[in-house]
């Protein structure tokens, strides 16, 4: 495990990995041994995304915390009680771990979701499979923040109903994607609408939804382009680790 240099510092790369906690706690002293602080995020998942944390470990339980709401994703998922490893350089070691490697793109969406596509995509069975019971239940207070962040993003809505639609719509495009672009490994979803509509980026980053596919193109939410300081409307791919059988029967065709 080797310190970055200055100039891969100014590429943006996160690799991905998914642990246990005896191993997270190795990985901490072996770390620890070479002069490298392996920071604990605090509250929130997505802070190891900024581009100043060289790596972070993200415990089961920030998933219950600031974003409860929005861990019912991992909660739901083969993940829960794993440790999030969020690294700017590979572990040695621990290849059978990784996930997944997040970099910038330069990707701009064929097209965006309309309202129409939006119902279309949260009326999914498999979405309904996979939907946490908490994310259904919004208190007032998150409706208004999310409402906030969006118009801090350059976004005039006014109504919670159509950012639900669209946050549990994006999800969707994960699970059974609708927008997609064609790529040489099969089909490459990505996030359906601006960063202003989006919610929870966090689940597709890191592989909680849509590791079926062997990469994605995701649009930071607005908690991240605050608390990760990501830039917004700017796709980062996600490319899996782990070579995925066909994926064709994940996805519709397009509209």
């Amino acid at each position: 495990m080797e310190r970055i240099s200055q100039k891969q510092a100014r590429i943006y790369v996160k690799h991905i990995y998914w642990i246990t906690e005896q191993e997270e706690r190795a990985l901490r002293e072996q770390l620890s041994e070479q002069g490298i602080k392996l920071r604990s995020a605090k509250g929130i998942m997505c802070t190891p995304l900024d581009p100043i944390n060289k790596i972070s470990s993200v415990a089961p339980q920030v998933w219950s915390e600031t974003c409860y709401r929005q861990g019912g994703w991992y909660r739901n998922s083969e993940k829960n009680g794993l440790y999030l490893i969020v690294s700017s350089f590979e572990l040695d070691g621990y290849e059978e771990k990784k996930a997944a490697t997040i970099t910038e793109s330069d990707f701009v969406p064929p097209r965006l979701a309309s309202v129409r596509d939006k119902e279309r995509l949260i009326g999914e069975p498999e979405l309904h499979k996979k939907l946490p019971t908490e994310w259904t239940t919004i208190r007032d207070i998150e409706k208004r923040i999310y409402l906030r962040w969006a118009r801090r993003l350059g976004s005039d809505v006014n109504d919670y109903h159509f950012l639900y639609l669209s946050h549990t719509a994006n999800h969707s495009n994960f699970i059974k994607p609708v927008f997609f672009v064609e790529g040489k490994d099969g089909i490459i979803p990505y996030s359906i609408d601006r960063s202003a509509h989006l919610c929870s980026c966090c689940v597709e980053l890191f592989q909680v939804l849509g590791q079926q596919f062997k990469e994605k193109l995701v649009a930071p939410c607005p908690g991240a382009t605050i608390f990760a300081r990501l830039k917004p409307d700017k796709y980062l791919r996600v490319k899996s680790t782990k070579v995925q059988p066909n994926n064709a029967e994940w996805y519709h065709e397009p509209l």
